[in-house]
C-alpha cells in the first residue's frame, strides 16, 4: 500500500510539472482585438445556441450571428466584422464558401438528423430534454430556457461530462445486481455511446476519458486509490491537452466525478440501510436468520418478500438519488462561478430532476440509434422516454412558478469557489468522521 502511494503521488507529481511546463509555453491562436477584420475560416466545433443567435468559436473569439441560416461543422465560411476588446463579433457579414468534408462534419448530419427524428416523436419541451442531455443540441426555446436558468437547471439539459458521470456511476451502482464486470461493462458502453452520439468533439472526448478512467479506478481500486487515479487520470488528460483546464465541461466532470467517489458513495451507503430494510434476508427459510439480519422492520416482510423488480426499483432511486445530490453538491461551485446567479430552491430543483436524468439519457440512446434504423420501433421507445422527460419538465415548471427571486453570489469569484468547496470537505470530514469506541 505504501508503495502505491508513493508511486501515485510521483506520477502526479511528474505529470503536474509537466501540465505547468506545457501551459506555460502554449501559444494561442489570437484574432486581432477592438479592429475591423475580414477572415476566412473553418467551421471545426458546432456553433452553440443562445435565444436568437448562433455562436461560432473561432480561434480565441466569437462569432454572434443570426439564428438562420444554421451553420454547422465543416463549413467554410467568410466573416467580416468588427472584434470588441473581447474578442467578440456581433452579427458580421458572412458568406458561405464552400463545406469540408471531414468526420466532424459528417457525426454533425447524423446528430442533426437524429434531433429531428426526436422532434417528431415528442412534444417539443419533452424532445428539447432529450436531445439536449443525449446529444448535445442545444434549440432550448426562450420561455422554457428562462425557466431552466431560474431554477438552476439549465446545465442538466445541456450536454455535459456531469450527466455522463451519473449515468455512469448508476451504472457502476448496480454491481449488486448485474456483477461487478457487467456494471462497468455498461457504465463504459454508455460512455462511448454518449461520445458518438455528441460527435465525438473534443471536450466530450476529454470527459469521456476521464470517466472510463475514474469507472475502472473503481472497480479495480480500494480505499483511497480510486480518488488518487482520478487526480492521475486528470493530469494525464491536461498534460496531453492543456487547454482542456479552462473547458466547463472538463471541470463538471472532474468535480462531479470527484462528489460521486466521496459524498455520493458515503450517501449509497447511507441509503441502502432505509432500503435494506425493504429487501428479504439471504436466506428467507428461516425466521430466525431473518430476523438477526433484519430486526424490527424485517419482521413485516418475513412472510411476504418483495419481488426482484421491486428490490431493483428500491435500489434504484436510492442509489440514483444519491450518485445525483452528490454530483450537484461538488458541480454547485463551478456552475456559480460562471452563472453567478442562483434560486434558493435551485438544490432542491435539481436533487428532483436528477432521478430523470439516468432514464433519459439511456433511453434517449436508445430512440436515438433505433431513429436511424427502424423508426416505428423509435417511436414505441420515445413514448417510455416521454414520462421522465414530463417528469423532469412539470418539476422545472413548478419551481419556477415559485415568486423567489435569484440570489446573486460567485460570479468570476475564484475565492468563493475556493471556499466554498472547503466547507463542502470540512462538513463531509464531520458527517464521516467516525465514533471513538469506549
Amino acid at each position: 500500500m505504501k508503495f502505491e502511494s508513493i508511486l501515485y503521488v510521483i506520477l502526479i507529481v511528474l505529470l503536474g510539472f509537466g501540465f505547468a511546463l506545457r501551459i506555460v509555453s502554449q501559444g494561442k491562436q489570437e484574432i486581432p482585438k477592438g479592429v475591423p477584420i475580414k477572415l476566412a475560416a473553418t467551421i471545426k466545433k458546432e456553433p452553440r445556441i443562445y435565444e436568437s443567435n448562433q455562436v461560432i468559436e473561432i480561434g480565441d473569439g466569437k462569432v454572434y450571428v443570426d439564428l438562420y441560416p444554421r451553420f454547422k461543422v465543416g463549413d467554410k465560411i467568410l466573416l467580416s466584422g468588427e472584434v470588441d476588446s473581447e474578442g467578440r463579433i456581433f452579427r458580421p457579414k458572412v458568406e458561405v464558401l464552400g463545406r469540408r468534408r471531414s468526420v466532424s462534419s459528417f457525426f454533425s448530419n447524423i446528430r442533426l438528423k437524429i434531433s429531428q427524428n426526436i422532434a417528431s416523436y415528442l412534444p417539443s419541451r419533452e424532445a428539447t430534454i432529450v436531445s439536449g442531455t443525449v446529444l448535445g443540441v442545444d434549440t432550448i426555446e426562450k420561455s422554457f430556457r428562462d425557466d431552466l436558468v431560474k431554477t438552476g437547471t439549465i446545465h442538466v439539459v445541456v450536454v455535459s461530462g456531469q450527466n455522463l458521470m451519473i449515468v455512469a456511476g448508476v451504472f457502476l451502482s448496480l454491481v449488486r445486481y448485474f456483477g461487478r464486470r457487467k456494471s462497468l461493462a455498461l457504465a463504459c458502453l454508455a460512455v462511448i455511446t454518449y461520445a458518438f452520439l455528441t460527435g465525438f468533439e473534443a471536450p466530450v472526448v476529454r470527459a469521456s476519458i476521464m470517466v472510463i478512467l475514474a469507472s475502472i479506478a473503481i472497480y479495480f481500486g480500494r480505499q483511497m486509490m480510486p480518488i488518487w487515479s482520478l487526480i492521475l487520470a486528470a493530469l494525464l488528460i491536461l498534460f496531453i491537452w492543456p487547454q482542456a483546464i479552462f473547458e466547463v465541461s472538463f471541470q463538471l466532470t472532474f468535480a462531479a466525478t470527484l462528489g460521486i467517489m466521496t459524498l455520493g458513495s458515503w450517501l449509497t451507503r447511507i441509503l441502502a440501510g432505509p432500503v435494506s430494510s425493504f429487501l428479504p434476508a439471504p436466506s428467507i427459510n428461516s425466521g430466525q436468520a431473518v430476523l438477526r439480519v433484519y430486526p424490527e422492520r424485517s419482521r413485516r416482510a418475513v412472510g411476504n418478500p418483495p419481488t426482484a423488480v421491486t428490490r431493483l426499483i428500491k435500489g434504484f432511486i436510492a442509489d440514483n438519488a444519491a450518485i445525483a445530490t452528490s454530483a450537484y453538491i461538488f458541480t454547485a461551485p463551478i456552475i456559480l462561478f460562471y452563472f453567478g446567479r442562483i434560486s434558493p430552491l435551485a438544490p432542491l430543483a435539481n436533487i428532483l430532476v436528477a432521478e430523470a436524468v439516468f432514464p433519459v439519457m439511456i433511453l434517449g440512446f436508445l430512440v436515438a440509434l433505433t431513429s436511424l434504423v427502424f423508426s416505428p420501433l423509435a417511436q414505441i421507445l420515445s413514448y417510455i422516454a416521454y414520462v421522465p422527460a414530463y417528469y423532469f419538465v412539470k418539476v422545472v415548471g413548478f419551481f419556477a412558478k415559485i415568486p423567489i427571486e435569484q440570489v446573486s453570489f460567485g460570479k468570476g469569484s475564484l475565492l468563493a469557489v475556493l471556499i466554498f468547496y472547503l466547507l463542502i470537505f470540512i462538513l463531509f470530514a464531520i458527517w464521516t468522521k467516525k465514533p471513538k469506541s469506549s
